[in-house]
């Protein structure tokens, strides 16, 4: 058994990065849980690693769950099924890590060191943590951002209603206040009768 020293890095303005160690028998899924709790992610969104390599190009890949979008009819075996060792061909091994899929958080995963376990310790562990994450929250204002013009004047909460005087917001004229009307719209009068 192997210890990989793993440096994630998140596609961030932040440039936070943690350094994560973990077990080569242990799955690609306790690695995605302990990126998501290095960085504070607790949310339960849909994510992927795929096998990487130097220019950071996205190869195999490794789903959380069955998504239904496998091509050609094969089914990529999911995080559970593959260990860490099982992708490990060079002593410079990437992957990259995507979580959520709305927001599209991706993160640069790179292999800096192989070693031991030391004895008495519980994998995976954080030993390295440089800058503060951003919020996993911090993509959704970038969703509406552009899409609700502040100077369109259909966008919401910009409707102006500008009444000729003497119309008393009556934007459809004709109606006199205290008429009755039915479900149609049309002045009933208390006669129920069908015309």
């Amino acid at each position: 058994m192997r210890i990989y020293r793993f440096r994630v890095l998140i596609d961030d303005p932040s440039e936070a990065f943690r350094d994560i160690e973990i077990s080569s028998e242990q799955s690609f899924l306790d690695l995605h849980k302990a990126i998501k709790d290095a960085f504070g992610f607790i949310g339960q969104e849909m994510a992927a690693f795929y096998v990487s390599d130097e220019n950071w190009d996205k190869g195999a890949e490794i789903p959380l769950a069955d998504l239904g979008f496998a091509e050609e009819g094969s089914v990529p075996a999911l995080m559970h099924e593959v260990l860490i060792s099982d992708h490990m061909r060079s002593t410079n091994q990437r992957f990259v890590y995507a979580y959520d899929f709305l927001h599209m958080w991706m993160f640069m995963v790179e292999l800096i060191n192989a070693s031991k376990p030391e004895p008495g310790v519980t994998y995976p562990r954080v030993v390295l943590s440089m800058k503060e994450a951003p919020s996993e929250h911090s993509k959704e204002d970038d969703l509406t951002a552009g899409i609700i013009d502040e100077e369109d004047p259909y966008s919401a909460g910009a409707e102006e209603h500008q009444y000729e005087e003497g119309e008393d917001g009556d934007e459809f004229g004709g109606e006199e206040h205290g008429e009755e009307h039915d479900e149609f719209g049309h002045g009933g009068g208390g006669d129920d009768e069908f015309h």
